[in-house]
């Protein structure tokens, strides 16, 4: 399963993918920082999964997805 993850708090990020990639079927494609990079990331790796925050500077989760 490929996935992209996009949040403001690199922590978090970072811990996510982390616990994802414990899964051998799993694999972090990207990481994103707002809604402007999970927007970029969704359309070069098109994954089966994005886990977005929603509130982030710049362009939110919720604008994010409604351009996706």
């Amino acid at each position: 399963m490929k996935i992209v993850i996009a949040d403001d708090d690199c922590l978090v990020a970072e811990a996510l993918k982390t616990i994802l990639e414990v899964n051998e079927d799993i694999e972090v494609q990207g990481l994103g920082a707002d809604g402007r990079e999970a927007y970029e990331l969704y359309r070069k790796y098109k994954p089966d999964v994005l886990l977005m925050d929603i509130r982030m500077d710049g362009m939110s989760g919720l604008t994010a997805g409604k351009q996706i």
